[in-house]
This record gives C-alpha cells, structure tokens and sequence, in this order.
C-alpha cells in the first residue's frame, strides 16, 4: 500500500498539534504553592476604610505571619494619615495613587504613582493615599499583626498623632 504525500503531510500535523495539546494541559503546581486567577478572588468591603474592596491572597493580616492582599480603592477616595506597627509594601497593579507622608494632608506634595509604582512604607510612618477620577488597584505585603493606627482630626486642616 503506497501512503500518499498528503497523507504523511496530514499524520506529521497531527502528531505535532497533538504534542502542543499536550503541552497546554494544566500541569500540578507543587504541595503548598497557591495558584489564584482574578476570577477567583474574593472580595469584601475593608472594615477599615468604608468603600474600599480587598480581598485576601496569603495570610491573614490580623494574625502573626506573612499577608498579601488586594485592595481596590473607588474614584476620590482619601485614606488619612495612619501607621501600621510593621514595614508595608506595596505595588500599584492599576490606576493612578496619590501618596503622601505626614500629619499635613497637602495634596500638592504628594507623589503620582501610576500602575507598575513600587512603595516600601517603614513602620509608624504617617502615609495618606488618595485617587482620583480613576480606581486604584493595590497589593499589600507585611507581616502581621496589621493594624491601621489613624492620625487624630483636630480639624480639618490639623491633625495630631494617635496614641497607640
């Protein structure tokens, strides 16, 4: 039996996509590794910030150890000056935030930081972010226990520090 020239072209392909099908199967990830898409994300509302979503990827911030979360910040919003008790990292992923530092809220001196920013924010520093007509997508790092310590209003334009 004589095996045409088309047909050896068509068994050559076949056996060729079959590999890339292969290929692109999903593989396992390694015991402990944690693998989430955008869709699988769950999102709540920040009991710190009203109107801020997070949702939660590693760790539990309130607890000792590691933490990552995502916090999606909505069009003009200002989150006041505050401290955590521990050094914060923190990746804009979208959007354009407005970050400052210290007790003064002055918007003119604050850094624009458009997505792709990086920011290492040191313990007991005075940070305040704002966004403005766009959302703002942000990963936070540290180690917990996190808590958000906020400056006290005196008014509207004086702030003092809280006690801790």
């Amino acid at each position: 039996m004589k095996i045409s020239r088309s047909t050896v072209v068509l068994i050559i392909l076949t056996a060729m996509s079959g590999g890339y099908a292969v290929s692109s199967f999903a593989q396992d990830v390694p015991a402990g590794s944690r693998v989430l898409t955008p869709s699988e994300l769950k999102w709540s509302e920040s009991p710190r910030a009203p109107g801020v979503q997070t949702a939660p990827l590693v760790g539990d911030p309130s607890n000792p150890g590691s933490y990552v979360f995502r916090a999606k910040y909505p069009p003009h919003t200002v989150n006041r000056p505050h401290h955590h008790p521990g050094d914060e990292e923190i990746t804009v992923l979208s959007g354009t935030l407005y970050f400052g530092d210290g007790l003064a809220m002055e918007p003119e001196k604050t850094l624009t930081l458009p997505a792709g920013s990086y920011i290492a924010v040191p313990a007991k520093t005075w940070p305040f972010l704002s966004t403005k007509s766009e959302p703002v997508e942000l990963e936070i790092r540290g180690v917990g226990p996190r808590a958000n310590i906020f400056a006290q209003c005196l008014s509207p334009h004086r702030l003092t520090k809280a006690s801790s």
